[in-house]
């Protein structure tokens, strides 16, 4: 097991180009969106979103607000991933976690404690650095059965959100990672 994690620590890079001939299967997909589904996060409360980006036209419009960067369209998949921007103790999304796992008395309180009294930009940015958690799962997951990915913040997250037509009031873009094969080999 020890051997196998660092074979994928070892594989895994930031491919910059992929082969655009070679598809991911389903399953494989599958595979890498439930690393991350299972990524730990603060509090237990997996504020994250992943998009699945496989129209064509999306992802060339895409690419033009990430500085072109053949990533985007030469992967087999793109995944946006994305932030829960409401996190406040009263959020349906949280109340809802709270009761569904059926967290210890008391808990809530700590939460609402650590959450409420701070600032929309404060907690932004808290819950967007949860999304590394799962990104970098999500990539270590891929390398581990032989798939390439790139995590990639240069792009216009604005246009970008636009483009995908998101609910900004509940969520924000913070990260794009294409997956699939490389073309060449890793430097």
């Amino acid at each position: 097991m020890r051997n196998d994690f660092e074979k994928a620590m070892h594989f895994r890079h930031a491919c910059k180009l992929f082969d655009n001939t070679k598809t991911m299967s389903n399953e494989d997909l599958s595979f890498i969106l439930e690393a991350g589904r299972l990524s730990p996060s603060s509090f237990g409360m997996e504020q994250w979103q992943f998009f699945v980006i496989r129209d064509s036209a999306m992802r060339e419009a895409i690419q033009a607000e990430a500085w072109n960067q053949p990533q985007i369209t030469t992967s087999s998949e793109l995944i946006a991933i994305a932030y829960k921007k409401n996190v406040r103790s009263s959020d349906a999304y949280i109340q809802n976690e709270f009761e569904k796992f059926h967290y210890p008395d008391g808990l809530l309180g700590m939460y609402a404690g650590f959450v409420d009294p701070r600032s929309d930009e404060v907690l932004e940015c808290w819950s967007s650095r949860q999304v590394y958690i799962a990104a970098a799962n999500m990539m270590s997951a891929a390398a581990s059965i032989g798939i390439d990915s790139c995590p990639m913040e240069g792009f216009d997250r604005d246009a970008v959100e636009k483009i995908m037509g998101i609910d900004t009031d509940t969520y924000g873009i913070v990260l794009l990672v294409p997956f699939g094969y490389r073309v060449n080999e890793q430097p």
